[in-house]
């Protein structure tokens, strides 16, 4: 299924716009169930009945204006963070794949190693490297790293001459994808 460009921006903006909306109510929820449990501490501190009356309204102004004040910044959020890494590289995946006709072919075939090339079992969490584009089981791949920091693509007949940092690997969602549709 090819989309335009101009619809698939358009497309890709609704689904950030989604994510992004339920990272501020997840940061707007966790607030506000902090402020919650500040003030129930605050609340159950008092002895005193008259003094607890004057904290109850005190408590509930201090609660309206922490939740007015909410910071809904979610630009570093974990979860948006991760999804522009997964869209960027679909899209890399996608320009890649528009330039280059053997890729194409590829892709028609239908091809998707599920076979982790170090462990030689069947791969559980996809990662692709960004530089030579082969995918390996997430826990293989690390376990190599903390070993050697200087490894190469474990990949038999790759040209990458780069060494794999955990910065270059990306989820890799069209395999975990396949993987999910097929099960063992």
């Amino acid at each position: 299924m090819f989309i335009e460009t101009n619809e698939r921006k358009k497309k890709l903006k609704e689904l950030r716009d989604i994510v992004q909306n339920n990272c501020i109510q997840d940061k707007k929820l966790k607030s506000a169930e902090n402020v919650r449990n500040r003030l129930l501490e605050f609340y159950y501190d008092d002895d005193d009945d008259d003094v607890a009356q004057t904290n109850i309204k005190s408590a509930l102004n201090e609660y309206k204006t922490a939740i007015s004040e909410i910071n809904t910044d979610v630009s570093n959020d974990d979860k948006l963070l991760e999804f522009d890494k997964h869209v960027e590289t679909l899209l890399d995946r996608v320009a890649d794949k528009e330039t280059d006709t053997s890729a194409e072919l590829q892709l028609t075939g239908g091809y998707i190693n599920v076979i982790d090339p170090i462990s030689k079992k069947r791969i559980v969490d996809p990662v692709k490297n960004t530089i030579c584009d082969h995918t390996y089981d997430r826990e293989s791949i690390t376990q190599i790293l903390k070993i050697n920091k200087k490894t190469r693509c474990p990949v038999i007949g790759c040209k990458s001459t780069e060494f794999v940092t955990l910065a270059h690997l990306r989820t890799d969602i069209v395999t975990k994808a396949y993987l999910e549709k097929n099960p063992e």
